[in-house]
């Protein structure tokens, strides 16, 4: 697998914006990602998968549809890709990723005060109040919380319990939940390798 470096890029010209995704390519089979900003560069995505640089992936991005993407950059979880798509395609790609950015900067941005991590163990069991045990796939993990991926609805305010880890459900989208943790994490319990 090729990696490059990471691309420097000005805190001024990124747009954070957290969409979940699935792309795949011809080397590699469906893998999860989530948007973690669009720049001029292109988008970035934090992954537990590094595509090798220069690879064509296709990616189904929640709110986006379909795109394909030329791989520019890849590395310690993240890799940035730019569109192969007409002016017009990118240029609504970016209008809706920017209307969407502003969106979730008015609900969320202010209310994270901790630092997310991508964990090497996103499988996780999901216990709900009335007993049953849902499957789940991590996104990312804080101190204070946890955003997965669960194939059932659950409503805001529900009591959860993510692994072994008391939970509240506090942020509701398409296929997945952000929880609040019932007693936060220590911080340094928090990295790569974390099992709840």
């Amino acid at each position: 697998m090729t990696r490059g470096t990471m691309i420097e890029r000005p805190a001024s010209n990124l747009h954070t914006v957290f969409l979940p995704a699935l792309c795949w390519s011809r080397r590699q089979p469906d893998f999860y990602a989530v948007t973690q900003d669009l720049s001029r560069t292109g988008i970035t995505f934090r992954s537990a998968s590094d595509p090798a640089v220069n690879e064509p992936l296709t990616c189904s991005i929640r709110y986006i549809g379909q795109v394909e993407a030329r791989v520019v950059s890849s590395g310690d979880n993240q890799f940035v890709v730019r569109l192969m798509a007409s002016r017009q395609r990118a240029a609504e790609v970016a209008r809706t990723m920017l209307a969407l950015a502003r969106e979730q900067g008015r609900t969320f941005e202010s209310a994270r005060a901790h630092p997310r991590i991508n964990p090497a163990r996103k499988d996780v069991l999901v216990t709900l109040e009335d007993g049953r045990v849902l499957p789940g796939r991590l996104i990312n993990v804080s101190s204070s919380g946890a955003a997965l991926a669960i194939d059932h609805t659950l409503s805001r305010g529900a009591s959860i319990t993510i692994g072994d880890t008391a939970a509240k459900v506090v942020r509701v989208f398409r296929d997945g939940i952000g929880a609040a943790f019932a007693f936060p994490l220590d911080p340094g319990q928090v990295h790569a390798g974390i099992r709840l």
